[in-house]
């Protein structure tokens, strides 16, 4: 019997068993952890985590990639909750006394004006994607602590912190907001028009640009989608802390992207789903929660994370592997979008 034909199957589906493992492996370590408590904090850190992972899904298909989202959403946070709250100690606010629906309104405007311009920088300036968003990674938490003065911003009010406070019985909103986030995501790039050419042009972006597709316009628009989501992630997460320090979001963007490639969406483009990428966040957010739970030293939590890493692009690097001689076979092109889509 030949294994090697089952081997991208069980690469494609590897995310849920690792899930299974990971679960039973802390309920083992600490009963605590499957207690229905855990598994909302398992949930909340998750939707954070989930609407950057969709933003970075969506970015990521047609091959391209955006480091900046970490400093997305500590910028829009910061701006949201400083236009709000009181000037001096302990606030360190404007003093505006902007109201917090407003805030709220230019936050989001902050985070598309951003997705805007990496978008047009890539696309009609001809700029390397690695070398703008890495640069708008360090330019936009510059920005955030030079009007902050470097100052963690505290006193946020409750109308500007709903969407990270609010609750429907047991279950807190936020993670109502990604479920529902995943889902809409799923359908668009699944069964929309707009998905199958994101995947067209992950795939070969001059075939899919001569059946007709746009490829710089599909990409600008998947960075405004990563940047508002990433604004959205920076408002919840901020409005359940009710603060804003100058590192929020800090090396967010590995953890994004370690949970999109194990989910199976793949950095060289055209391949993954969201439904994957969901798998991924559940991963990471369960990973998280059982190390606090079993009172790992954080001195090795970035060691951990680090290591997770490398599994997310050894997984990734034998989908590739496996999935080209299956298209070798067949005398066809390893196909731009994955089996179960």
């Amino acid at each position: 019997m030949n294994l090697n034909r089952y081997i991208p199957a069980l690469l494609n589906n590897l995310i849920w068993i690792l899930l299974v493992v990971v679960i039973l492996m802390f309920s083992v370590l600490n009963p605590m952890y499957l207690t229905g408590i855990n598994f909302l904090n398992i949930l909340f850190h998750a939707s954070v985590l989930g609407l950057l992972v969709i933003g970075e899904t969506f970015v990521f298909i047609p091959q391209c990639m955006d480091l900046s989202i970490e400093s997305t959403l500590g910028l829009c946070a910061a701006v949201g909750a400083w236009l709000c709250t009181k000037s001096g100690i302990p606030d360190n606010g404007s003093g505006w006394g902007v109201n917090p629906l407003l805030a709220e309104v230019i936050l989001l405007a902050v985070g598309a004006l951003i997705g805007v311009v990496i978008g047009n920088l890539i696309t009609r300036l001809k700029m390397n994607f690695w070398v703008v968003t890495l640069a708008m990674l360090i330019g936009l938490r510059g920005i955030q602590l030079v009007f902050t003065y470097a100052n963690t911003i505290y006193g946020t009010p409750p109308l500007y912190n709903w969407l990270g406070t609010l609750s429907f019985g047991p279950v807190p909103l936020p993670v109502i907001v990604v479920i529902v986030a995943f889902i809409i995501a799923h359908i668009v790039l699944a069964y929309t028009p707009f998905g199958r050419e994101l995947y067209a042009i992950g795939g070969n972006r001059e075939a899919a640009r001569a059946s007709g597709v746009n490829p710089e316009k599909r990409i600008r628009q998947v960075y405004l989608i990563a940047a508002l989501l990433a604004a959205l992630a920076g408002w919840m997460l901020s409005g359940h802390i009710t603060s804003v320090d100058p590192v929020l979001g800090q090396g967010d963007v590995f953890e994004v992207m370690a949970a999109c490639v194990m989910g199976g969406v793949s950095l060289s483009g055209g391949r993954g789903t969201m439904v994957g990428a969901f798998g991924g966040v559940l991963l990471l957010s369960a990973v998280a929660s059982g190390l606090n739970l079993v009172n790992i030293s954080p001195f090795w939590t970035d060691a951990i994370r680090g290591l997770i890493i490398l599994i997310a692009m050894l997984i990734d690097a034998q989908r590739v592997r496996y999935s080209a001689p299956a298209a070798a076979k067949t005398g066809l092109a390893a196909p731009a979008v994955p089996a179960g889509r």
